[in-house]
């Protein structure tokens, strides 16, 4: 099980440092892992019956991801703008799984990982890297393209349309005041 998650941390790190033509790609290929590790999660909260929604700790995540993103000049509000969506995509993404596999879908051959130990910590690092790639390009001027074609990218790893558009959402033209 620790090879299992050794292996998928290098994955990890490779895509990461497999450097894409535009910023928001790069981002968008880290919500797919962020994504991805919402697999593992799921996984191991229907073997132990655990509830997706843990509102406490989604806090204590959204306060601790705020408080770095104001260490590397990010507003409260910008943090919460991208990462408020991908907590919900994430949550959408694991109710999704679990009811499939409730509902007779194929379930994953390994067992669970242990979601303290082994998830939590490669989500972190996740969600340290997309703090800095959201830093890079929170100032842009998104247009339905950039919103689009994410979609399409997050898609294409197998991630559910519905699910897709929410992780996405931040990359939405924001509208004048």
């Amino acid at each position: 099980m620790v090879q299992a998650v050794t292996a998928f941390s290098q994955t990890l790190q490779w895509d990461q440092a497999t450097a894409l033509a535009r910023p928001e790609d790069q981002l968008v290929n880290s919500v797919v892992t962020r994504l991805i590790l919402s697999r593992e999660v799921a996984w191991s909260k229907f073997c132990t019956h655990a509830k997706v929604r843990d509102l406490a700790r989604e806090a204590k995540v959204l306060s601790e991801l705020k408080e770095a993103g104001r260490a590397i000049g990010l507003s409260p509000e910008e943090v919460s703008f991208f990462f408020k969506p991908q907590i919900v995509a994430s949550c959408r993404y694991q109710e999704e799984l679990i009811e499939g596999w409730s509902n007779g879908q194929h379930c994953p051959w390994s067992p669970p990982k242990d979601l303290a130990g082994e998830i939590r910590p490669l989500l972190d690092k996740v969600d340290q890297t997309l703090l800095q790639q959201w830093k890079a390009i929170s100032s842009k001027s998104f247009d339905r393209v950039d919103f689009y074609t994410a979609v399409q990218m997050i898609q294409e790893r197998g991630i559910p349309a519905d699910v897709a558009k929410i992780a996405a959402r931040p990359l939405v033209p924001r509208s004048s005041p």
